[in-house]
């Protein structure tokens, strides 16, 4: 596989990444009964969508052969996300027979606050799965603009880890999220 079948590939892969980021931040902003959670997961979802839409921007632009864009330049760029749609034609979505998420969304079966405290842990380490991909993909480019761009996506899935861990952190702690006058600055 050459560098550009390499860039396309490791997009693809985040494309689809991003969108199952979206699926269950959106879902859990659904499970989740405090209004501060519930907030806090659709912005998340939000991002996610966000950083898909770069990603889709990216894609088009390298894959037409024009190369990588510059970060600030993909984001500016309006592009239809539909989450709901395959990606590309041809893909489907396939019916898994396991959401990847069972075992998070069994927690809040238990109780809210555990269901929460089990999104932020899976949360967590989704961000960092995220993170070294886009780590791994910025060290084996050898495009500047590459690197740019997934040292972007690289700093946004550490935003969102610390965000997590916060959120985690507090609510192990306090047994309830953020109060308004508690929000991070970060989030709030």
């Amino acid at each position: 596989m050459n560098k550009h079948e390499e860039a396309l590939a490791v997009l693809r892969r985040a494309m689809e990444n991003e969108r199952e980021g979206y699926r269950f931040y959106l879902e859990a902003s659904e499970r989740s009964a405090d209004p501060a959670g519930q907030g806090t997961f659709r912005s998340l979802a939000r991002d996610e969508e966000r950083h898909l839409a770069i990603l889709l921007v990216e894609y088009d632009s390298v894959s037409a052969g024009e190369g990588w864009l510059d970060p600030e330049e993909a984001m500016a760029r309006e592009v239809e996300v539909d989450i709901s749609r395959p990606l590309f034609p041809g893909d489907a979505l396939a019916p898994q027979e396991r959401s990847p998420f069972e075992a998070t969304w069994a927690a809040y079966d238990i109780e809210a606050l555990a269901g929460d405290l089990a999104t932020l842990e899976f949360g967590m380490d989704v961000e960092e799965e995220f993170y070294k991909m886009y780590e791994q993909a910025a060290a084996e480019t050898d495009d500047p603009l590459g690197r740019r761009a997934y040292e972007f996506l690289m700093k946004e899935e550490n935003r969102h880890y610390k965000l997590l861990q916060d959120a985690h952190d507090y609510l192990s702690d306090n047994k309830h999220w953020w109060d308004a006058w508690e929000l991070p600055f970060f989030e709030g």
